[in-house]
């Protein structure tokens, strides 16, 4: 019937949590274990992201760009086995600026740029992400024939450590638990607490899954959950 926050109780007839269920039971519910429960499923893969902000329009690229690993199999070894970077990572490009004018100025781009990662276990997330940044530089003077970092004028990045801390993600994995068999979807977590009356869950780590399509998905089946 409320939540308290700061020592502050805030009446409300229903309560949608869309932060990792995870965090959820652990910091909301205080429920340690729920949450250790939670736990016993994999964890899915993270991403490295960087924010550039070009001083360049690039022709060459469009709205939505991928540029795949020349070995994926090699890539994704690394990632979910050795939990580390591949040294060819399959390399996201996604440029608003191609369909909104206003997403950057006159001449210039904002490029959204995401690479695979490994979900956080401690790993040194500065050296992974300074060699993914050399990667990645690498990979797209190549391809496009251009020294890109010199047209990097602003800059800013999450990693699966900053990810985890910014958006209450739990290790940064981007889609909650993993999703390795045909039955993944109904071992997520409800979007209906069926302990707590009027408490609902949406985003990537419940039912039915990870991704913006899913996140949303859930969003629509909690709209019509709520009486």
């Amino acid at each position: 019937k409320s939540i308290t926050v700061h020592n502050t109780e805030i009446p409300a007839d229903i309560i949608v949590s869309n932060m990792d269920v995870y965090y959820t039971y652990k910091h909301l519910l205080n429920d340690a274990v729920k949450a250790k429960n939670i736990l016993r499923q994999e964890r899915s893969s993270s991403a490295i992201i960087f924010y550039w902000g070009m001083n360049k329009s690039f022709q060459q690229l469009e709205l939505h760009n991928i540029f795949f690993s020349a070995d994926y199999k090699k890539e994704f070894e690394a990632i979910f086995e050795k939990m580390e970077l591949g040294d060819d990572p399959t390399i996201y490009i996604n440029i608003t600026s191609k369909m909104e004018d206003n997403q950057a100025p006159k001449g210039c781009e904002n490029w959204f740029v995401m690479v695979n990662a490994p979900h956080d276990k401690g790993q040194n997330w500065d050296e992974f992400r300074s060699k993914c940044r050399t990667n990645v530089i690498s990979k797209l003077n190549r391809i496009l024939k251009t020294d890109i970092a010199k047209h990097i004028q602003t800059e800013d990045f999450l990693d699966p450590a900053t990810i985890d801390t910014k958006t209450s993600s739990y290790t940064g994995s981007l889609y909650g638990t993993s999703s390795n068999s045909k039955f993944a979807a109904f071992l997520r977590h409800p979007n209906q607490s069926r302990n707590v009356d009027n408490l609902y869950f949406v985003g990537g780590s419940v039912h039915p899954g990870g991704g913006i399509p899913l996140c949303l998905r859930s969003a629509k089946i909690v709209s019509e959950l709520i009486p």
